[in-house]
């Protein structure tokens, strides 16, 4: 059964929150959320995670859920107990600065005004991918930071939470735009935006009107939406293209899929993710 169908039912029951985690790791897992093609998630690949009060009788939840799912059995479970905590709170102590080079690093809000020489990315925490903490993330400001010469066009294609588009703008860049399909993170980025000083225009893919060309295009997605996309991004480089998000078992595919329009190589890696750019001529 979709353990998401299986949300939607326990919904009525007294449970704080429901969360469905991968059972394989990070390198091994072909899960991403895409509004468009929804994934079945059962149990055989997938874990569905109950948050409850610790006075919650979990045997009488136990036969609850057994009735509104009609199991001919009691449901396996595991039961961990965690101690509450404030965690907004505990969420902004997770949230450092991270140092891309001796000149650019990413900072929450509420570290703003801690010294640093260089030039600071805003970043609130919020649902859209990106607080810098991602290797592909850091490889993309890194290249930024290395090659811009401040003339260029750039889209940030699978914006997130606009820390790429926003990084490029304050290394120098007068042109910026990015397309992200996910409201909240929509929403996370132009919070960013406002934070930095920025008027980047982010777009949904439905209101985008996209430019004949780009001199860069920057996409950092997971390699399946990038290959997905090929037909998309691909003709709408003008000059250059990165592109991250991707395991290095799957950079070969990648590579192939824009080679109609531009020839891509493996430019740098960091903890198996790898980063792509080519450019046209």
């Amino acid at each position: 059964m979709d353990l998401n169908l299986v949300s939607d039912i326990l919904s009525v029951l007294d449970v704080l929150s429901f969360t469905i985690l991968d059972k394989q790791n990070e390198s091994d897992s072909n899960w991403f959320d895409d509004p468009n093609h929804k994934m079945t998630l059962t149990g055989n690949t997938h874990n569905l995670v109950l948050l409850i009060h610790a006075t919650h009788d979990v045997s009488q939840l136990l036969l609850e859920i057994q009735s509104l799912l009609k199991l001919p059995f009691l449901p396996s479970y595991q039961e961990e107990l965690f101690e509450d905590k404030d965690w907004v709170t505990y969420t902004q102590s997770q949230f450092k600065e991270i140092r891309i080079s001796h000149s650019l690093r990413i900072v929450p809000p509420w570290e703003s005004e801690t010294p640093f020489p260089g030039k600071s990315i805003l970043i609130q925490p919020g649902s859209g991918f990106g607080t810098g903490s991602h290797p592909t993330t850091q490889l993309c400001l890194q290249w930024l930071e290395k090659n811009l010469k401040g003339h260029e066009s750039m889209l940030d294609y699978g914006c997130g939470s606009g820390i790429l588009s926003i990084g490029a703008k304050l290394i120098g860049l007068s042109f910026v735009e990015g397309v992200e399909l996910d409201p909240l993170a929509l929403q996370n980025a132009n919070q960013n935006n406002e934070l930095n000083g920025c008027r980047i225009p982010f777009y949904h893919p439905d209101s985008f009107n996209p430019k004949e060309s780009y001199t860069l295009i920057v996409a950092n997605i997971l390699a399946v939406i990038l290959i997905r996309l090929a037909p998309v991004i691909g003709p709408l480089v003008g000059e250059t293209l990165v592109l991250s998000g991707i395991l290095e078992k799957q950079a070969e595919d990648v590579i192939q899929c824009y080679s109609k329009w531009v020839t891509l190589s493996i430019i740098d890696i960091k903890d198996g993710w790898v980063l792509l750019s080519g450019s046209l001529g």
